[in-house]
């Protein structure tokens, strides 16, 4: 039998008090902590016998109860164009998950999931469909930049959590991920430099913004102005509505100043016609909210198509026309099914019986 995620403890994910209480319970010096969280989170080694400094015995007690860490490399595929690799990892229960580099100039994102698939079920994303695994730990969401980072030889230069998954449905895992990302004994990263993407869960992105204290960028997934057609692509507004989503956007945005980013797929005669593109400035201009449009990217198993380049410009046009900050973001690695979840999907259809996948 698959050990289970709690029979599995690993070393990446600890953070600054965990790895201190660590070395506390081993009887030695707090500075072999400092030393175990450099060789983490600055180093990324492979295998903790990497850590020359931290003494044999130590490194020995330490595996005893922990392991370095929980995932498994399989593949990567790049796009024609260069700027995008998709990595696909194993997970110690034998799941599958992606993560996403894009290379666009001097920047390096890592787009990271947070859940293996995911339970909004969104008509139109590949993430949600087959059946929901489990909440990744804050060491596997970790691990994935880990991994990039050490394939690469570079520091990432920004993270998105728009992988597969909704980052605050598995909310303490991303509160604590991030907090390893921006401390200083972690990855000493620029909140600026990290989004959050949410379908709208708007308790949660109340408290989000309250614990990161409105630092970490928000980026909401709207993809219809429409209610009914909200609640088809994406279930969740059937919950939290439009109306619930813009009352609670706004006391955030008058509260805090801070920026907000809408992500809106666009889809061949779903969601681009010129009522939604109205719909949506309507929503974005009393937030000073910047849209970012995305094509759909097609997958496999849905119907949906994507629009074509003329309709993708009009829309666009029409929500800078009423004032709104709009960029066409160009789906990366489309020759690679970069579309999150599409190459999990593949992976677990090949390996698992019908009923797992």
């Amino acid at each position: 039998m698959a050990a289970t995620q709690e029979e599995v403890k690993t070393l990446y994910g600890l953070d600054e008090l965990e790895v201190h209480a660590l070395m506390e319970s081993e009887k030695v010096p707090a500075y072999r902590g400092k030393q175990l969280l450099e060789w983490l989170y600055q180093k990324h080694i492979s295998d903790l016998s990497e850590a020359k400094n931290l003494p044999l015995d130590l490194r020995n007690r330490l595996l005893e109860k922990y392991k370095l860490s929980a995932l498994r490399f399989c593949n990567d595929h790049e796009s024609s164009n260069l700027e995008s690799r998709k990595y696909l990892f194993e997970t110690h229960d034998g799941r599958f998950l992606e993560s996403v580099l894009i290379v666009q100039h001097d920047r390096r994102t890592v787009c990271v999931s947070t859940q293996l698939g995911c339970k909004i079920g969104c008509s139109f994303c590949a993430s949600g469909k087959g059946k929901f695994g489990r909440d990744l730990t804050p060491g596997e969401i970790i691990e994935q930049i880990v991994w990039i980072e050490k394939a690469i030889k570079q520091p990432v230069t920004n993270i998105v959590f728009m992988g597969m998954g909704e980052p605050l449905d598995n909310f303490e895992a991303t509160m604590k991920t991030l907090k390893i990302l921006q401390a200083e004994w972690g990855f000493n990263m620029g909140a600026r430099r990290i989004t959050v993407s949410t379908s709208g869960i708007t308790p949660k992105i109340v408290e989000f913004v309250k614990r990161s204290e409105g630092r970490v960028r928000l980026s909401v997934s709207l993809h219809s102005s429409v209610e009914q057609k909200r609640n088809e692509l994406v279930p969740i507004n059937r919950k939290y509505s439009i109306e619930e989503l813009r009352k609670t956007l706004k006391q955030l945005h008058r509260k805090l100043k801070r920026e907000i980013t809408f992500e809106y797929t666009l889809i061949h005669n779903v969601n681009d016609s010129d009522q939604e593109a109205k719909g949506v400035a309507a929503i974005a201009k009393p937030l000073d909210a910047k849209v970012n449009i995305i094509p759909y990217n097609p997958i496999r198993e849905m119907p949906y198509e994507s629009p074509t380049p003329e309709k993708t410009k009009h829309f666009a046009e029409m929500l800078l026309d009423r004032g709104i900050r709009a960029t066409v973001r160009q789906t990366a690695g489309r020759d690679i099914d970069a579309a999150c979840g599409q190459l999990r999907l593949d992976r677990e259809s090949q390996i698992l019986p019908p009923n797992k996948a």
